[in-house]
């Protein structure tokens, strides 16, 4: 993900990594690394979201989601806490 941001900096595109349920917790450990901090735009985990297997279940089954945008996801999407920060 981060080659494809390091690749494309002009490229404006939400950013969701999906996982189980129970993974959140590392996820979010993970976009954390320090590595993922020095990035053009901003550290990853400003503009990275987790969305649960659980969470993309429930989408799927929206009855008009072939003609919704991709901000529904905005709906299902997790952020990290700024506290955690």
């Amino acid at each position: 993900m981060v080659d494809l941001l390091a690749l494309q900096p002009n490229m404006n595109i939400n950013l969701h990594i999906v996982a189980s349920d129970n993974r959140q917790e590392k996820v979010f450990q993970e976009i954390q690394r320090p590595v993922f901090s020095l990035l053009e735009k901003g550290p990853l985990c400003k503009s990275c979201s987790y969305i649960s297997y659980s969470n993309l279940k429930g989408l799927s089954k929206q009855k008009y989601l072939d003609r919704m945008t991709g901000a529904v996801l905005d709906d299902y999407a997790e952020l990290l806490q700024s506290s955690i920060l």
